[in-house]
Protein backbone atom coordinates (compact mmCIF):
# COMPACT_ATOMS: atom_id res chain seq x y z
CA UNK A 1 0.00 0.00 0.00
CA UNK A 2 1.61 2.93 -0.93
CA UNK A 3 0.08 5.78 1.83
CA UNK A 4 1.49 9.11 0.15
CA UNK A 5 -0.55 8.28 -3.25
CA UNK A 6 -3.75 7.56 -0.71
CA UNK A 7 -3.43 10.59 1.25
CA UNK A 8 -2.30 12.80 -2.47
CA UNK A 9 -5.64 11.12 -3.72
CA UNK A 10 -7.61 12.04 -0.76
CA UNK A 11 -6.34 15.32 -0.75
CA UNK A 12 -7.75 16.04 -4.77
CA UNK A 13 -11.39 14.48 -3.68
CA UNK A 14 -11.19 17.06 -0.53
CA UNK A 15 -10.90 19.89 -3.12
CA UNK A 16 -12.86 18.59 -5.33
CA UNK A 17 -15.78 17.79 -3.62
CA UNK A 18 -16.32 20.96 -2.00
CA UNK A 19 -18.74 20.30 0.81
CA UNK A 20 -18.22 16.45 1.59
CA UNK A 21 -19.14 15.59 5.17
CA UNK A 22 -19.96 12.32 6.70
CA UNK A 23 -23.31 12.52 5.70
CA UNK A 24 -22.44 12.61 2.29
CA UNK A 25 -19.64 10.45 2.20
CA UNK A 26 -21.94 7.92 4.22
CA UNK A 27 -24.64 8.09 1.29
CA UNK A 28 -21.56 7.41 -0.40
CA UNK A 29 -20.75 4.13 1.46
CA UNK A 30 -24.19 3.05 1.48
CA UNK A 31 -24.24 2.48 -2.24
CA UNK A 32 -20.97 0.68 -2.58
CA UNK A 33 -21.79 -1.51 0.18
CA UNK A 34 -25.33 -2.39 -1.79
CA UNK A 35 -22.82 -2.68 -5.31
CA UNK A 36 -20.62 -5.28 -3.10
CA UNK A 37 -23.71 -7.24 -1.99
CA UNK A 38 -24.57 -7.97 -5.65
CA UNK A 39 -20.92 -7.99 -6.49
CA UNK A 40 -19.05 -10.52 -4.55
CA UNK A 41 -16.02 -11.29 -6.63
CA UNK A 42 -14.98 -7.78 -6.40
CA UNK A 43 -13.16 -5.77 -3.83
CA UNK A 44 -13.37 -2.60 -5.50
CA UNK A 45 -16.35 -1.34 -3.71
CA UNK A 46 -15.22 -1.76 -0.37
CA UNK A 47 -12.06 -0.20 -1.33
CA UNK A 48 -14.27 2.73 -2.51
CA UNK A 49 -15.98 2.28 1.14
CA UNK A 50 -12.23 2.83 2.66
CA UNK A 51 -11.75 5.65 0.28
CA UNK A 52 -14.87 7.72 1.31
CA UNK A 53 -14.09 7.03 5.05
CA UNK A 54 -10.61 8.69 4.64
CA UNK A 55 -12.26 12.16 2.20
CA UNK A 56 -15.05 12.07 5.24
CA UNK A 57 -12.05 12.07 7.67
CA UNK A 58 -9.85 14.60 5.91
CA UNK A 59 -12.99 16.80 6.30
CA UNK A 60 -12.68 16.82 10.01
CA UNK A 61 -8.60 17.51 9.22
CA UNK A 62 -7.43 13.86 10.34
CA UNK A 63 -5.01 13.11 7.36
CA UNK A 64 -4.46 9.21 6.01
CA UNK A 65 -1.98 8.54 8.41
CA UNK A 66 -3.56 9.32 11.73
CA UNK A 67 -6.85 7.40 10.88
CA UNK A 68 -4.12 4.36 9.60
CA UNK A 69 -2.20 4.64 13.11
CA UNK A 70 -5.92 4.60 15.18
CA UNK A 71 -6.99 1.63 12.74
CA UNK A 72 -4.02 -0.21 14.06
CA UNK A 73 -4.39 0.83 17.81
CA UNK A 74 -7.99 -0.65 17.43
CA UNK A 75 -7.31 -3.13 15.40
CA UNK A 76 -4.46 -4.50 18.74
CA UNK A 77 -7.57 -4.12 21.20
CA UNK A 78 -9.36 -6.35 19.61
CA UNK A 79 -7.37 -8.87 19.37
CA UNK A 80 -7.44 -8.56 23.15
CA UNK A 81 -11.13 -8.43 23.63
CA UNK A 82 -13.71 -11.61 23.52
CA UNK A 83 -16.48 -11.52 21.18
CA UNK A 84 -20.16 -12.40 22.11
CA UNK A 85 -22.39 -13.41 19.22
CA UNK A 86 -26.11 -10.94 20.06
CA UNK A 87 -29.47 -12.51 18.59
CA UNK A 88 -29.42 -9.80 15.52
CA UNK A 89 -26.40 -11.87 14.29
CA UNK A 90 -24.11 -8.77 15.34
CA UNK A 91 -21.36 -9.08 17.32
CA UNK A 92 -20.51 -7.12 20.62
CA UNK A 93 -17.25 -6.77 22.89
CA UNK A 94 -17.75 -8.55 26.06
Amino acid sequence: MNEAVIQECVEKLHEIFERTDLEVESRKIEQKLREARYNPGDVRPLADCILSILVAARSRGYNVTSVLQTVGTIAREHLDRRWKKMPDGTYQAV
